[in-house]
């Protein structure tokens, strides 16, 4: 089937970083893009790549329903598990702890009891959500290339300077030709990053408190049954606490919960709701939002980096254009998140950090094809 080729590169701008999923099938049913095997290159302080936990793997058969079940966080694998991603190029700043830069290969499919999307990945981000599973669970199989990269390493550095050399060398195994499709995706976060959980009921010490609750301690082995014990003792944690935390928000108290699991766990959660509302008006709490901000506390904490306005400049007019530069084909389609409006992407400096990543774009491909879509969703009835 003939390739189709854009006259002018767009650039597809939202706010929500799963919003950008339907203008990147929209590119693969008009045949911009190939159907399958696309190389995904994601520049972000977050790597995107959890999976909607209870989601039926056959749901990413039906875009429209798709589209309503990913966030932020969850909606690159199920892409992957359709076969229209690949190779997961997640190139990262160095505040971005939640992986280690290498190359790994691994399968996602379709879990053969409960009909979920799992892979086989034993790395801790996917073991942390109890995502990992052995190969034989899985049905429907893709096998998908992660490969973290770390960029501008000058922010934690002064005399470090990046290999670019290098780069372009590893990403030519994913772009052996110079016009092989790539997508190309930004968030604007790279650059600037809060975690927007660090203030949530900060008066009631509460994003300190989670961390006990939630920790998670990464099993440094490859042994697949150790890694299974890991994923069946990291589901139990997070099922009770979920539970705990939907009694709470449904019925404001736990006076009516009936424990079945860990008696510490209730106690701890009894404990940060007496705090929680000795400072608040229990009324304004969000019980949803605290179990979400809990689930971040596992073995690393979401990054938090503002950058300042010199170290800003450099690391787009330097180190983002030289990465452009070690691109050794041009993109066929460009993404572009703000995460500003949930904090991910300082507001104060989001449009400033717009303005100039799409003047290196114009630098990088000459005229590009702008579509404001975060604008038009608000502008929108």
């Amino acid at each position: 089937m003939s390739r189709k080729y854009f006259a002018e590169t767009p650039v597809y701008i939202v706010e929500n970083h799963d919003e950008i999923l339907p203008f990147v099938y929209r590119c693969l049913g008009s045949k911009h893009l190939p159907f399958e095997g696309n190389t995904f290159i994601h520049l972000d302080s977050h790597p995107d790549m959890l999976i909607p936990k209870d989601m039926q793997a056959d749901v990413v058969w039906d875009k429209n329903e798709l589209f309503d079940e990913i966030s932020i966080e969850n909606w690159m694998l199920p892409a992957a598990y359709a076969g229209h991603l690949k190779h997961l190029i997640w190139v990262k700043p160095p505040w971005a702890t939640q992986m280690q830069d290498g190359v790994s290969t691994f399968l996602i499919g379709k879990h053969k009891d409960n009909g979920c999307i799992r892979l086989t990945s034993s790395e801790a981000y996917f073991v942390s959500e109890a995502l990992y599973a052995l190969p034989e669970e899985l049905e429907n199989v893709k096998e998908v290339t992660l490969h973290v990269i770390t960029i501008g390493s000058f922010m934690e550095d002064p005399t470090k300077k990046d290999d670019f050399p290098a780069i372009t060398a590893s990403l030519r195994r994913y772009l052996p030709e110079s016009d092989t499709p790539l997508i190309l995706d930004v968030d604007l976060d790279f650059f600037s990053t809060k975690n927007p959980f660090r203030d949530l009921y900060e008066r009631a010490g509460l994003y300190d408190r989670l961390a006990p609750l939630y920790a998670f301690d990464r099993p440094h082995t490859s042994d697949p049954q150790l890694l299974k014990e890991a994923v069946a003792a990291r589901d139990e944690q997070l099922n009770e606490l979920k539970a705990l935390f939907d009694h709470l928000q449904e019925h404001r108290s736990l006076r009516e919960y009936e424990r079945t699991g860990n008696t510490r766990r209730y106690e701890e959660v009894e404990r940060i709701f007496r705090e929680v509302t000795a400072v608040y008006k229990e009324s304004e709490v969000d019980w949803t939002l605290v179990h979400d901000a809990g689930c971040t506390r596992d073995d690393t904490d979401l990054p938090h980096h503002v950058t300042t306005q010199q170290d800003l400049s450099r690391l787009i007019t330097g180190t983002f254009r030289a990465f452009l530069a070690a691109l050794p084909a041009p993109p066929t389609i460009v993404t572009i998140a703000r995460s500003s409006l949930d904090d991910y992407c300082p507001p104060e400096d989001v449009d400033l950090i717009q303005t100039r990543v799409l003047d290196e774009l114009r630098h990088r491909l000459g005229t590009v094809d702008i579509k404001l879509a975060y604008q038009e969703l608000q502008e929108s009835p």
